[in-house]
C-alpha cells in the first residue's frame, strides 16, 4: 500500500511518497522525496525507535516513522538484543542476535550493525547450526556473516 503525504522537514513542506513493504521481522516502509531522495525506514526491534537505513537513528527516520505509524497499525514486541564484534582473519564483524526457544531448539534470530534483521539460525546440536532465510527480508548484506557467526555463537555460548 502507497501513501503520498507532507512532511515539514528543514522548515520547507516536501511531498513524500511512502510504500510500505511486507517484512517478517520489521515495521518498515520505502520512503521517496520530491527531491530525489529515498531510503527504507524500520523499526529497530530493540529499541522500538525508527532507523534510516544504513545512516541510523536520524531525526529524518524519528519525523517519518511518527507518520507511518499514524498510516499503519505496527504490532510488535520489543527483543532483547545481544551485540558482537569479532575480527576474523582480518575481517571485522559486528552484528546482534536475539535468543528465543522454540519447538525445543535455540533459535537466532541474527541482525546487521545497522540494526536490520538478516536470517535466522537453529542450532540443531553442538556445532550443527540451520540457517534459514525468510522471504521478503533479503538485502545486500554480505555472505560472510553466514559463513562466521555460527563459530563465533559456537565460541559464545558453549
Amino acid at each position: 500500500m502507497e501513501h503520498s503525504l507532507e512532511l515539514i522537514i528543514d522548515g520547507a513542506p516536501q511531498s513524500v511518497l511512502l510504500s510500505e513493504m511486507q517484512h517478517p521481522i520489521h515495521s518498515m516502509v520505502h520512503a521517496s522525496f520530491e527531491d530525489g531522495y529515498e531510503n527504507i525506514f524500520f523499526v529497530d526491534v530493540e529499541s522500538g525507535n525508527w532507523v534510516e537505513q544504513d545512516i541510523g537513528f536520524t531525526s529524518l527516520a524519528a519525523l517519518v516513522g511518527k507518520k507511518v505509524e499514524h498510516l499503519y497499525y505496527f504490532d510488535w514486541g520489543k527483543k532483547d538484543i545481544t551485540w558482537c564484534e569479532e575480527e576474523a582473519n582480518g575481517k571485522y564483524l559486528h552484528f546482534g542476535f536475539h535468543a528465543d526457544h522454540t519447538a525445543g531448539y535455540m533459535v537466532y534470530e541474527i541482525f546487521a550493525a545497522n540494526r536490520r534483521y538478516m536470517f535466522t539460525l537453529v542450532r540443531l546440536q553442538n556445532h550443527v547450526w540451520q540457517l534459514f532465510k525468510i522471504p521478503g527480508s533479503g538485502w545486500d548484506y554480505d555472505e560472510a556473516y553466514i559463513q562466521k557467526i555460527p563459530f563465533i555463537l559456537d565460541e559464545i555460548i558453549t
